[in-house]
């Protein structure tokens, strides 16, 4: 009996731990919230563009850059990213979401990126609203109802020195992919998400026997900066997306930079901008 009591004592004291912490993430994401502006503000904003200049370069083979505009239009469960670059290059990343259908265009017929490739096959980044973070009217945070998502609060976290405060995103659908979100203890503002994924090197004696396999490791950052106020709510100006893929010593750095020179909110929206290619 005093066995069984005991346990019960301790499913209740954790029931209890597990109520308060789900409390304090509630909280926390109100906070998040109004730091992008009011209620008022954030309802009044009916669809958003944002437009701008991307750089692309990959960090580790080389100084060479290419440019060209960028845009992220978004309504609703709908968004259109695009990135283009000269057709020479063969860089354009062109991702559209409509509701939970998504599609990432091929740089040229049956060929994508291996950055294209890894959005399209990992297509929650997309239908969770994660990508763009605040910049999309369909942010994650805005939707939790909606989406179903489980949070978990790592508290305080040291990234490149710097103090932010790190909950982990849990789809309602199984993910291998891990979900970090980071934000600025004191603003409470959305600064970066990471999506991380390591494939194992297959064991000895099972498929393609011979070959030697190696651990590869995938990891994409969306990070956000120089905030400012477009419409009474605050969003980020500036948006770097640096992905990172290979073995952990012979990785390939790639990194997008864009600069956001206008964002707009309640334009007239051609429909195409979210058809599925």
């Amino acid at each position: 009996m005093r066995s069984l009591a005991v346990f019960a004592l301790l499913i209740t004291t954790l029931s209890v731990c597990s109520a308060k912490d789900e409390s304090q993430t509630t909280e926390f994401v109100n906070q998040h919230l109004n730091s992008i502006g009011t209620e008022q503000a954030r309802t009044a904003a009916k669809n958003r563009v944002a437009q701008g200049t991307v750089t692309f370069q990959i960090l580790n083979r080389g100084p060479q850059t290419y440019e060209g505009p960028a845009t992220l239009v978004s309504e609703g469960d709908k968004l259109a990213s695009l990135m283009k670059f000269p057709t020479t290059v063969y860089r354009t990343e062109w991702f559209v979401r409509d509701d939970k259908k998504t599609s990432v265009a091929p740089v040229i017929p049956g060929r994508w990126t291996e950055f294209g490739n890894f959005i399209k096959t990992h297509n929650e980044i997309l239908t969770e609203g994660l990508w763009g973070g605040t910049l999309s009217k369909g942010w994650a945070l805005s939707h939790l109802d909606e989406r179903h998502a489980k949070l978990q609060d790592r508290g305080v976290k040291k990234v490149d020195g710097i103090e932010l405060h790190r909950i982990d995103y849990l789809p309602k659908k199984i993910s291998d992919l891990e979900i970090q979100l980071y934000f600025e203890p004191d603003t409470f503002r959305h600064v970066m998400t990471v999506y991380l994924m390591t494939i194992s090197a297959q064991s000895p004696g099972k498929v393609n026997e011979g070959r030697k396999e190696k651990e590869m490791h995938y990891r994409l950052e969306e990070r956000f900066g120089d905030f400012k106020s477009v419409d009474n709510l605050m969003l980020p100006g500036r948006w770097i997306i640096r992905f990172t893929y290979g073995e952990v010593s012979n990785g390939v750095v790639e990194q997008y930079e864009i600069t956001e020179k206008k964002i707009s909110h309640n334009m007239t929206l051609d429909p195409k901008n979210f058809e599925l290619k």
